[in-house]
């Protein structure tokens, strides 16, 4: 089990937390407080517990037998779902424990997996993974359900929260009915375990996904897309015989080409990805080779593989919410509704905000804050970013939105400095792209004359043929009609108006993606000119097949996509 030398580490981290608050106050920053919170009088978690007996009497005891209840007084910004006494009683009985026979590591456990540093109160919540992971390292799920005539909030399907948003000195505290427990089998072994999927799990063992799907390594993550007994049926396939006469044209599942061991593999996605991950994409790699599944949100349905080619609606199978985002040991399993197989894949346009990186995401007091500071990066802070040049520890900001005029999609955008002695050079992976030929779009904001650069882009370290470099001095034409625009190589991608030109997309050239997975964008300074903020000012890119309505979509200021005659 993971474990660490938490007294040292929590208090390092408290440390910091208090130099951070501090340095927030100086500039005067200021963030809305949620609505419907319960505020106590200058108390901290250990010390509100401590004041309500009643309720938290076992759960203060296991602070102390942890070594936690110090820490957990002291300032900083957290979020701790606290089990009342009732919720502590069932879980010792549950499991043959008694209070005072409670170890210290299994305490701390007990501890990390309640606990978040960061603040969140229920209106951050959203119907999916909560954005940073508990001290335990596992993500916890939220989500509304209505159980004998009333709506809770239950938390990783274990436990409602019966009293909400309760504001200490270091954060929140939401009272839960239960104790929650982290996951104990892998992927194999819960699809195993559930009678449900008794046809797929026969599936994993009958084509040696059961083992891969069994191995805990680290780093090592899986996000399988499970079909159920009901699903299976309802497409004909009552048992696991009949998928093996219909699939397996080998005769031996087992082979990696066989079309039964390739059915499994295309539900099999090699990475960790909870509901809420799946949708800042709209493809996603699979375990079969160079084959992606796409995700549509339909209104509050997640589809997969729900395309339209060469003008023939195909439609897809949803996600079924509320059997999904299942935490397991080695990833996460989801239940679909409907049965799916693999597809020959045309080319699928990907409109990327570029501000949808991982680590921006679980920024939350800054990401899509209106109003909130903008935040540095250092170099190496950025998984699917790089960048070389000069001060290259401060030359790369998100930029949350404005509370004045909003132009960028989601209202925020990366300003990256390639422009005087600044950077020179910065690489950015794309999300995934299905491999065929696309037009490049760079959609920022330009007429920066004082302080812009000439940028040449190249795709995967290769020249893109005929491609224009990336002039952000210039600004689009004002009097031309949307044909001409894109004639000339600019479109219009905001409803909200480009801003008298400024805020454009950029027609770079036409790219040819080999195979369909992850690629690299790299942007070379050529020219550049000035010292102070500037360079480039990234907001979207677009990859849009070359047969494809480059135009529409457009985007809203809040990210939505806005069709042909919806403006």
């Amino acid at each position: 089990m993971n474990t660490f030398k938490i007294n040292t580490l929590w208090s390092m981290r408290s440390s910091i937390v208090v130099l951070v608050l501090l340095g927030l106050a100086a500039v005067g920053c200021e963030f809305d407080p949620p609505s419907n919170i319960n505020v106590t009088e200058d108390t901290n978690i250990s010390g509100y517990l401590r004041q309500h007996p009643d309720e938290f009497s076992n759960l203060s005891r296991i602070l102390e037998i942890s070594n936690t209840e110090g820490f957990l007084g002291t300032y900083g910004t957290y979020t701790f779902f606290a089990p009342n006494n009732e919720a502590v009683d069932g879980y010792l009985e549950e499991n043959g424990l008694s209070l005072d026979g409670l170890g210290e590591e299994e305490a701390k456990d007990i501890v990390r997996f309640h606990l978040l540093t960061d603040t969140l109160s229920t209106a951050d919540f959203t119907d999916g993974k909560l954005p940073v992971p508990t001290e335990y390292g596992k993500y916890l799920v939220t989500g509304a359900e209505f159980a004998d005539g009333e709506t809770y909030t239950r938390v990783n399907r274990q436990a409602n929260i019966i009293q909400s948003n309760i504001k200490v000195g270091n954060g929140f505290v939401h009272a839960i009915d239960n104790v929650l427990s982290p996951p104990t089998k892998t992927v194999a072994q819960w699809l195993e375990e559930n009678q449900q999927f008794s046809v797929f799990s026969q599936v994993l063992k009958e084509t040696g996904w059961y083992d891969i799907l069994n191995v805990e390594e680290e780093g090592q993550w899986y996000t399988v897309l499970a079909e159920s007994d009901e699903t299976l049926a309802a497409a004909g396939y009552a048992s696991y015989q009949d998928l093996e006469n219909d699939l397996s044209q080998t005769g031996d599942p087992t082979n990696p080409s066989d079309s039964l061991n390739l059915y499994v593999a295309y539900h099999v996605m090699p990475d960790i990805k909870f509901i809420a991950d799946l949708l800042t994409a709209t493809a996603h790699p699979t375990e079969a080779p160079q084959e992606v599944v796409t995700i549509k949100l339909d209104g509050t349905d997640v589809l997969v593989n729900d395309d339209t080619f060469f003008g023939v609606h195909e439609p897809g199978s949803p996600i079924i919410r509320a059997q999904s985002d299942n935490s397991v040991t080695n990833g996460v399993v989801h239940s679909v509704e409907n049965h799916f197989a693999i597809k020959l894949r045309a080319p699928t346009a990907v409109y990327w905000d570029v501000a949808e990186q991982p680590e921006i995401r679980q920024l939350t007091q800054v990401f899509r804050v209106p109003g909130a500071p903008n935040y540095t990066f250092k170099l190496g802070e950025l998984a699917g970013m790089s960048w070389e040049g000069n001060y290259v520890d401060a030359m790369v900001n998100y930029y949350p939105p404005s509370l004045n005029q909003v132009y960028y999609a989601f209202g925020d955008y990366l300003r990256i400095e390639l422009q005087g002695n600044r950077l020179t050079a910065a690489e950015i992976k794309t999300p995934t792209l299905v491999k065929g030929r696309y037009k490049l779009w760079i959609c920022h904001h330009g007429d920066k004359w004082n302080n812009g650069c000439e940028l040449k882009v190249t795709f995967n370290g290769e020249d893109i043929p005929g491609a224009r470099l990336l002039d952000t001095t210039i600004k689009a034409p004002t009097d031309m009609n949307e044909d001409e625009l894109e004639s000339r190589g600019w479109k219009e991608y905001l409803t909200a108006g480009s801003d008298g030109g400024r805020i454009m997309g950029r027609f770079i050239g036409t790219i040819e993606v080999p195979t369909t997975g992850e690629h690299m964008l790299r942007f070379d300074r050529v020219t550049g000119i000035g010292r102070s903020s500037g360079g480039l000012w990234l907001d979207m890119i677009h990859f849009i097949p070359e047969g494809d309505n480059q135009i529409y979509p457009k985007f809203a200021v809040d990210g939505s996509p806005v069709y042909e005659g919806e403006e």
